[in-house]
C-alpha cells in the first residue's frame, strides 16, 4: 500500500461550528499515520497580507488538532509572498504550479516551481518595475530617508508624481514599505526594494551596452579615465572595488552619454572578442545623479550599483550581496 489522501471540502470545525474549512485533505503514509492537511483558499495573497492569512490558517489548525498542517492556495502566489508564508511555517499551493508542502510526521515534503510572474495582472494596478520612469521613481524612494510625501520627493528627486505614486503603491502591495492612511511613507525595507527592482532591472538589458577594448589594460584605461573631462559614472565590479574590494575587476563599465564620443575620447577598439570596457547608454539619467567619487573614480549612487551588480555578468551578483551588507553598515553616508 502506498501513500493515500482523502479530501473534504467545507468543513466545520469548532464546538459551535462557526468556523467552515475550505479544504482538509487527509493524507496517510505507506505504514498507516495519517495528518490533516488545512487548506484556506484566498482569490489573492500578497506579500503585505501574507502574515494575516498565514494567522488564519494556523488557528484553523489549532482547532482542528494540533497536528494539522497549514496550507493555503491562491491563483498566483509570487516569489515574495511565497518566501514570507514559508518563513511563518505555512505551505502553500496556486494554479500556475507553485507548491510547498512539509509534513514531518509522517515525513512528506513536496516542492515545485510555477510561474514568477503573475499571468493575470490586474489592468489597473502598476505590476512591473521595468522602464526608465519606475526605475528612476525606485532610486528617489531608496536613496531618501522616511518619512516623506509623494509630492514631496516628487519635487526633491524631480520624478513625476503620477509615476511615483504608482511604484509607492507596488511596494506598499508587496509589503516593501509602510504608509499611513494618509499616504505619507513612513519607512522603507530598501534592500527589498532593489531586490524587487532587480526582478524586472538588468543591468544589460534595461541599459544599451558596447563592448570595447583598451589594449593597455585596465590600470591604465582608469588612470586615462580619472584624468579625462568625460561625464561618466562607473558601476559593475569596476565601480565596487572602491565599495568593497572582492576580486580584480575584468571589465571597466561606465554609463557615459554618447559611447562613440566617449569610445573616441578614451582611445577605445571596437571588438567582436576580448573586450574589457563596456559602455553604458543608460536607461535614464537618474544614473548621473547621486554619484559618489572615490579614489578619484566616477562611480555610481550605492542603490544604482547594487541593482547593477545583483543583475550583472559572471560574479557581479555575489559582489552586490557584499554591496548591500556594506550599504546596511553604512545607511548614513549614502541615503538622503
Amino acid at each position: 500500500m502506498g501513500w493515500n489522501a482523502d479530501s473534504t471540502f467545507e468543513t466545520p470545525v469548532g464546538s459551535t461550528h462557526a468556523t467552515w474549512l475550505d479544504a482538509v485533505v487527509e493524507v496517510t503514509s505507506p505504514d498507516g499515520q495519517s495528518v490533516d492537511i488545512v487548506i484556506e483558499v484566498k482569490q489573492r495573497i500578497e506579500p503585505r497580507t501574507a502574515r494575516s492569512v498565514a494567522a488564519q490558517v494556523q488557528r484553523y489548525c489549532a482547532e482542528l488538532g494540533e497536528m494539522a498542517v497549514p496550507v493555503v492556495g491562491a491563483a498566483y502566489l509570487s516569489p515574495r509572498t511565497r518566501d514570507a508564508l514559508a518563513k511563518l511555517g505555512v505551505g502553500y499551493v496556486d494554479t500556475t504550479g507553485n507548491v510547498l508542502i512539509k509534513i514531518s510526521a509522517p515525513g512528506l515534503f513536496i516542492s515545485a516551481a510555477g510561474a514568477d510572474r503573475d499571468p493575470w495582472p490586474a489592468d489597473y494596478q502598476l505590476n512591473s518595475l521595468r522602464g526608465r520612469g519606475a526605475g528612476a521613481a525606485l532610486r528617489a524612494i531608496v536613496d531618501n530617508h522616511a518619512p516623506f510625501g509623494v509630492r514631496q520627493l516628487a519635487e526633491i528627486a524631480g520624478v513625476p508624481a503620477p509615476t511615483l505614486s504608482r511604484v509607492i503603491v507596488l511596494l506598499d502591495r508587496e509589503g516593501i514599505l509602510m504608509r499611513n492612511s494618509r499616504g505619507t511613507v513612513l519607512g522603507v525595507m530598501w534592500q527589498g526594494a532593489i531586490r524587487r527592482w532587480a526582478e524586472d532591472y538588468g543591468q544589460l538589458t534595461s541599459n544599451r551596452p558596447t563592448s570595447l577594448l583598451d589594449p593597455r589594460g585596465i590600470p591604465f584605461f582608469e588612470r586615462r579615465l580619472i584624468r579625462s573631462p568625460l561625464k561618466y559614472t562607473a558601476t559593475g565590479a569596476f565601480a565596487a572595488q572602491r565599495f568593497n574590494p572582492i576580486a580584480p575587476a575584468r571589465t571597466a563599465s561606465l554609463y557615459v552619454e554618447d559611447p562613440y564620443e566617449a569610445a573616441e575620447q578614451l582611445g577605445l577598439r571596437e571588438v567582436d572578442s576580448g573586450a574589457n570596457v563596456m559602455l553604458l547608454e543608460p536607461f535614464d539619467p537618474v544614473v548621473f545623479t547621486g554619484v559618489t567619487t572615490r579614489d578619484g573614480l566616477v562611480c555610481v549612487a550605492p542603490s544604482q550599483l547594487a541593482a547593477d551588480l545583483l543583475t550583472g555578468p559572471g560574479r557581479e551578483p555575489e559582489q552586490g550581496e557584499e554591496l548591500l551588507r556594506w550599504m546596511q553598515e553604512n545607511e548614513p553616508a549614502w541615503q538622503a
